[in-house]
């Protein structure tokens, strides 16, 4: 074999063995849940411990910061799938709902309701969703009927059966779509309602990312 076969059966050899170092290591990266993407300042990527400031909010256009507490999952049928973040304010707890649609959609909820609060009972639900219509007034805004569906979720964003609880929602929104309602009663015949409204990622700075 000549010098030239040697130095280029050498460099083979180097460049295999570079290949599979590389690969070991982001193997044992994954195992252990580090991921170079996700180690990036953006929202998707905050969990429990991080620190994010909201900017220019809700209609007194506030600012303040927000420490995460927890991150859930929420699933609904085959493809569905949103992540909650609920987190602690100066001013009380928010949630922070992510969810991909054609880019990342953020809904920001400051208000958890009771079913009472609203204009709607049991029997106008069940309404609303035989005729896949409807439509109530609360503080002087329209909110009309979006869509139900059952879900899944699953606390601390743990996916497994033993973390897996059900309920089943409707979603409202006004004409312009600058506030939700959702209304979710749960398998123990628990009813939630939650006010929400859209937020863009620019209004949303993140200090840490958390765990």
């Amino acid at each position: 074999m000549d010098m030239n076969a040697v130095i280029i059966f050498s460099l083979v050899l180097i460049g295999i063995a570079v290949y599979f170092w590389q690969r070991n290591k982001k193997d044992k990266k994954l195992e252990n849940g580090q991921d170079n993407s996700s180690q990036e300042l953006h929202l998707e990527n905050v969990r429990p411990g991080g620190l994010i400031h909201l900017m220019n909010v809700g209609p007194m256009m506030e600012e303040f910061d927000v420490s995460i507490l927890s991150r859930s999952v929420y699933r609904s049928g085959q493809n569905d799938e949103w992540y909650e973040l609920e987190g602690e304010a100066a001013k009380g707890k928010v949630w922070i709902t992510l969810e991909y649609d054609d880019g990342l959609d953020v809904t920001l909820a400051t208000r958890k309701l009771k079913l009472r609060d609203i204009p709607v009972n049991r029997s106008d639900l069940d309404t609303m969703d035989e005729n896949g219509d409807g439509e109530f007034e609360f503080e002087g805004k329209t909110y009309y009927y979006e869509v139900s569906s059952e879900a899944s979720y699953f606390s601390d964003g743990r996916i497994s059966p033993d973390n897996e609880s059900f309920f089943y929602y409707w979603e409202f929104e006004t004409d312009d779509s600058d506030e939700f309602i959702t209304i979710e009663e749960w398998e123990n015949g628990r009813f939630e309602v939650t006010l929400s409204h859209p937020i863009k990622e620019s209004q949303v700075k993140v200090f840490s990312l958390g765990q």
